[in-house]
């Protein structure tokens, strides 16, 4: 039997539009863990797409869309652009990082730190053009 005085309880949701609750539920599943971590671990915290399908060689180029696309709706992951000026075909102008919503709420939890993910992504062998994508100037002075 409801109440009509009774307010819905549902998660509460920050001023910054990201509901903790929601966000930490999108990480139940490995596939987008392992992206958030794949973004946590990279050297300029913005890999491009072909970074994270070369991170993460088990995910399908399209799921991996749709798992940063659920990502971003929550708000844990954002996407920047940089301008395409001066870059050769096949350079990547598109990067994803987390909010800055997503590394408090991640800090709060300790889930994801940084260090612990740098050097487990120092440890990989990284292809030529791999090592071209990370020297790509990201966006907001991320070098």
């Amino acid at each position: 039997m409801s109440r009509p005085d009774a307010a819905p309880v549902t998660p509460a949701e920050h001023s910054d539009g990201l509901d903790p609750i929601a966000a930490l539920s999108v990480l139940d599943d490995t596939t987008r863990a392992n992206i958030i971590g794949t973004i946590v671990g990279h050297p300029k915290s913005a890999p491009s797409k072909k970074e994270l399908e070369y991170y993460n060689p088990s995910i399908a180029a399209s799921t991996l869309t749709d798992h940063v696309i659920r990502l971003e709706e929550v708000g844990l992951v954002e996407s920047i652009e940089r301008d395409r000026d001066g870059l050769k075909r096949g350079q990547p102008y598109r990067f994803f990082q987390l909010t800055a919503a997503a590394r408090e709420l991640f800090d709060r939890n300790n889930l994801f730190e940084p260090d612990a993910y740098r050097e487990l992504f120092a440890e990989v062998e990284k292809t030529d053009e791999i090592k071209a994508a990370e020297a790509i100037e990201r966006p907001n002075g991320r070098n």
